[in-house]
């Protein structure tokens, strides 16, 4: 069991490592030759699974995801734990920081990956205690979720990155912005689906146009590569080609 600081907890709801989980850009990982050092956590934001190491090889931080956190239950850390971790150095700073986290465990724990992905669960009390769902919670959880609702609103599309497929939403609910990835403009079969369902999609369109005029809904987020709000679906004005979704499984 772990207790998380309730004051990053903008919300509370399930985290899942199966389908949907948390949207982060990768942006700008380096190609040095990977380190391994001993360093303290210095923040760990729950909300959005990220984080910073502080060690001296790696002056001003490493930035830390949660996909980097080599553990065998929640893959997160807690402020001022010390860990050893793998790092390199980025080719251009993203976020503010010129160093990257591969892989992070706490000082003195086995860090062999835990396996291959899987589908696991965690509920985050509003006390901050996680909890992981086991299979006998499954069947019943799986009913009883909600699909992600958000604010809707009318923006601009002033940014768009077709190499990473993200990009930036203006509108005046959203003030700075609003980040959002390229799967928020799949048909809401699959933005609504359960965790752990799998789909094969085609057709419709996988990009933004800058300038364009867009539908969206947005959630809050304390950070999302320097933004306060995340969009959770996007649909353009413009005609699109017709989704075809194919369920896979289950």
């Amino acid at each position: 069991m772990i207790k998380c600081p309730t004051d990053s907890l903008p919300q509370f709801r399930p985290f899942w490592t199966g389908f949907r989980v948390p949207l982060i850009s990768h942006r700008g990982l380096g190609h040095t030759e990977v380190m391994t050092s001993r360093g303290v956590v210095r923040s760990w934001d729950v909300g959005g699974m990220q984080g910073v190491i502080d060690s001296a090889d790696t002056p001003g931080g490493s930035w830390t995801s949660w996909t980097s956190v080599v553990v065998h239950g929640f893959p997160g850390l807690v402020e001022g734990q010390e860990v050893e971790f793998e790092w390199n150095q980025l080719d251009e700073p993203a976020d503010g920081y010129d160093f990257h986290t591969v892989q992070a465990w706490p000082v003195g724990e086995d860090h062999t990956p835990p396996g291959p992905p899987g589908f696991r669960a965690w509920d985050i009390d509003p006390d901050g205690t996680v909890h992981e769902v086991t299979d006998l919670d499954i069947t019943d959880l799986d009913d009883t979720i909600a699909p992600p609702i958000g604010t809707p609103a009318i923006g601009v599309v002033t940014t768009w990155n077709g190499e990473e497929g993200w990009g930036v939403i203006d509108s005046a609910d959203t003030p700075g912005g609003c980040w959002t990835f390229y799967s928020a403009l799949h048909p809401d079969e699959v933005i609504n689906a359960r965790p752990g369902d799998s789909f094969s999609i085609g057709g419709g369109i996988s990009a933004l146009v800058v300038g364009e005029q867009v539908d969206f809904e947005w959630e809050p987020v304390i950070d999302q590569d320097g933004y306060k709000f995340r969009a959770i679906k996007v649909r353009p004005r413009r005609d699109i080609p017709p989704w075809r979704v194919e369920r896979i499984g289950r």
